[in-house]
């Protein structure tokens, strides 16, 4: 016979529980910890590409930024992915994905830069440990209710109680990404490069998926872009005062090599 959970029960439950999931952020020391473990999961699920020059590359630009935007010693890593999509995600601890398709895409550094920029700024706004905090939040209040029903989670349930993993940090919402849109404006000025790069790049994707709507369907559900985000970008770089234009980094002679050696490494399968 089933027992029941009278109110008393319920109540003795769940103000640890409340506790537990309203309790302190995770500290640097979790993040690092956590990023390397999802870090290592997700390397495990995608073909990276090891090319040496091309990886160093990547990181020389993508801790150069990062040096401008973070201020707290994480050490950033960056990863290529053999993917076609255009696409990059950041997860805690400073490691960035960004995916070969994303670089062919971008034409020039400052265009590579802003994509980095933002998603520098996930981490360094902590948007990624904010989302895990509130799916831990929510899956002690599930893990309640099947208490009180008095029963086990089934096969799907259970999946949906543990999810997490590196899906929690694959989209943001409407805020964040704003926030993050506004942090990669002032990076890429700090750091020297054209932060028109950011509003180019966004224009050229929406101008190639109304081409071919299929072809870019990872950036578009991950970083939701339309023309009001390309309007406020300009704003945000219009905040920023004159800029010596000639003086800031659209393009490079470097960049232009690394994105050659990109295009020209064996595509995955191939």
């Amino acid at each position: 016979m089933p027992r029941t959970r009278t109110l008393a029960h319920v109540t003795a439950l769940l103000a640890p529980l409340t506790l537990a999931a309203c309790a302190g952020s995770i500290g640097p020391e979790e993040e690092a910890q956590l990023g390397a473990e999802y870090a290592a999961e997700i390397r495990g699920q995608v073909k990276l590409i090891h090319d040496p020059v091309a990886v160093e590359a990547l990181n020389r630009i993508g801790r150069g930024l990062a040096s401008r935007a973070d201020s707290t010693g994480r050490r950033y890593t960056f990863y290529l992915v053999d993917s076609p999509e255009v696409n990059a995600f950041a997860i805690p601890g400073g490691h960035v994905f960004v995916n070969r398709g994303l670089i062919e895409h971008a034409d020039v550094v400052s265009e590579m830069a802003g994509v980095l920029g933002h998603e520098i700024a996930h981490v360094t706004e902590r948007h990624g440990l904010e989302q895990l905090e509130k799916q831990q939040r929510a899956n002690i209040l599930l893990q309640l209710v099947y208490w009180v029903l008095d029963r086990e989670p089934g096969m799907v349930e259970q999946v949906v109680i543990q999810g997490g993993g590196a899906a929690v940090f694959a989209k943001y919402g409407r805020d964040a990404e704003r926030e993050a849109d506004e942090r990669a404006v002032v990076t890429l000025a700090n750091a020297g490069y054209d932060p028109d790069g950011i509003a180019t790049f966004f224009e050229e994707l929406l101008r190639e998926q109304r081409e071919e709507p299929t072809s870019f369907d990872q950036w578009f559900a991950s970083h939701p872009t339309s023309t009001e985000r390309v309007r406020n970008t300009r704003a945000l770089i219009g905040m920023l005062g004159p800029l010596d234009r000639e003086r800031m980094i659209r393009d490079t002679p470097e960049y232009q090599r690394f994105r050659a050696r990109v295009q020209a490494l064996p595509k995955r399968g191939g």
